[in-house]
């Protein structure tokens, strides 16, 4: 097990966040499995995924490789995606579908809202990839 760091921390990171997303948006009308999966939300499964990863690069590989320098751009792309694009993307199609609904349009397809994040919950991710990617280099 120990050779795999680079897959172990960031699918912990994943899954960790991920739980504690799905146990904080728990509904009261029952259990949903989509909750499980959803995009958005608190703590950043993505920011966790990326941070636990390169964090895991940067302790076995050191902050000046390669490695800890591709990880550690594709780890902004996907902040600022999820931060930025995602969330305003979300944004406009509710827009969509409020200016549909009072024109009283039907919109021809089915129009999903992507759900961005908050920095607050990119912030929060990226600590428990962090803190994820320390205890997988520290046990493995």
């Amino acid at each position: 097990m120990n050779q795999y760091p680079y897959i172990i921390a960031p699918i912990l990171g994943w899954l960790v966040a991920q739980s504690i997303k799905f146990a904080l948006t728990l509904r009261k009308d029952g259990l949903q499995w989509g909750d499980a999966v959803q995009s958005g939300g608190m703590p950043s499964s993505h920011s966790a995924f990326m941070a636990a990863l390169s964090t895991v690069i940067a302790l076995q590989q050191g902050i000046g490789s390669v490695a800890f320098g591709i990880a550690f751009s594709l780890t902004a792309v996907i902040v600022y995606d999820a931060m930025g694009v995602r969330r305003t993307t979300g944004q406009q199609t509710e827009a969509i579908k409020e200016l549909a609904k009072a024109a009283k349009h039907q919109l021809a397809t089915k129009v999903t809202v992507s759900r961005g994040h908050t920095p607050a919950e990119v912030t929060v991710g990226g600590f428990i990839g962090i803190i994820i990617g320390l205890a997988v280099n520290a046990i493995l």
